[in-house]
């Protein structure tokens, strides 16, 4: 599922720079690519037999290789959830909901944001709350991935109508309205990749 994002992240990079350029400086797709490129090359390079230490080392891969504020923040979304827990070979819904739960705090911790400050907690929050929710109705993983995607994308469209107080973008002011912020619009992508490989493969593999 993680080569899936990351090749999904890698064929958008002009469109994730392209969404930058509107409120920030236009590198965040390169950044990006970057960083999903040399994550996929460290799992391809490697056998695992613990969920978590994926998700581990695709974050701690992203935060070397990008660095800056978006190397943390999406390094995190992978990483922070999933260190210091033990090794399993399978996860349920629950405890993969669970890692970008405990993501979205830690992000939050770091960058001091919110819900409404026009950043990637606009996308993450409303995501982390439909897979609680799907994992509380008992569904299984392709419908938990496809209401968290949905709620990405509803979070990446309500960024537009908020003025930026977090990041390069606050020095904007009013002027940020209007455009969604490009974490939003990564991580609606990351989600939407996430669903397709869950809908393409999870009922094929299980059946």
């Amino acid at each position: 599922m993680l080569l899936a994002v990351a090749g999904s992240v890698v064929a958008h990079q002009e469109y994730l720079c392209e969404a930058d350029r509107n409120i920030g400086d236009g590198d965040h797709g390169i950044s990006m690519a970057n960083g999903f490129e040399a994550a996929a090359k460290e799992l391809e390079s490697h056998e695992y037999s613990d969920v978590y230490q994926v998700f581990s080392t695709a974050g701690r891969t992203m935060i070397k290789v990008m660095g800056g504020a978006s190397g943390i923040i999406f390094g995190l979304l992978f990483h922070a959830g999933a260190k210091n827990m033990p090794a399993k070979t399978e996860i349920e819904e629950t405890e993969f909901a669970a890692i970008f739960e405990k993501a979205l705090a830690e992000i939050q911790a770091k960058g001091q944001a919110k819900p409404g400050d026009k950043t990637l907690v606009d996308g993450l929050a409303p995501a982390v709350q439909a897979m609680k929710d799907s994992v509380a109705r008992g569904a299984a993983f392709p419908e938990m991935l496809m209401a968290a995607w949905q709620a990405a994308e509803i979070g990446m469209e309500a960024s537009k109508h908020f003025v930026a107080r977090v990041g390069k973008a606050k020095t904007l002011g009013e002027r940020s309205i209007g455009h969604p912020d490009a974490g939003c619009v990564s991580l609606a992508l990351i989600t939407r990749a996430m669903n397709d490989w869950a809908h393409h493969n999870f009922y094929t593999e299980r059946h």
